[in-house]
């Protein structure tokens, strides 16, 4: 009898993108730096950050989980206000007007007769 194991190709997709990610940010900074080119200084401050997080967690999860959106929308909304003069009048009632019509809007992916596992409760 002969065994056959099948040994997978571990793939290194992960960390070849990390360092290139790693690798293209510190290009940009040394290029800031030393002044080679104009880039703006709203490009490097947190609300980018948080927006790049959300692009990279929407790429993580292929656009699946919302989570995404939500990074990207709180960052614009930072990065909008700080760049912005007397924005914060504007966008953050927008925000929360906007949290209000996504949880009225969306939609259940759970059906209304059906038993799940973890429903403790006593139906009358």
């Amino acid at each position: 009898m002969e065994t056959n194991i099948a040994n997978p190709i571990k793939s290194h997709n992960g960390k070849t993108m990390a360092g290139i990610i790693i690798l293209v940010i510190g290009v940009m900074l040394l290029v800031d730096q030393l002044n080679l080119f104009f880039i703006p200084g709203w490009l490097f401050s947190w609300p980018m950050w948080i927006i790049a997080y959300g692009v990279y967690m929407g790429g993580k999860y292929n656009f699946r989980k919302p989570i995404w959106i939500w990074m990207i929308v709180i960052g614009a909304a930072f990065l909008f206000s700080e760049n912005v003069d007397d924005s914060d009048r504007i966008v953050w009632p927008v925000a929360i007007m906007a949290v209000g019509t996504w949880m009225v809007v969306k939609q259940s992916n759970k059906p209304a007769n059906v038993e799940y596992p973890g429903d403790n409760y006593k139906k009358a």
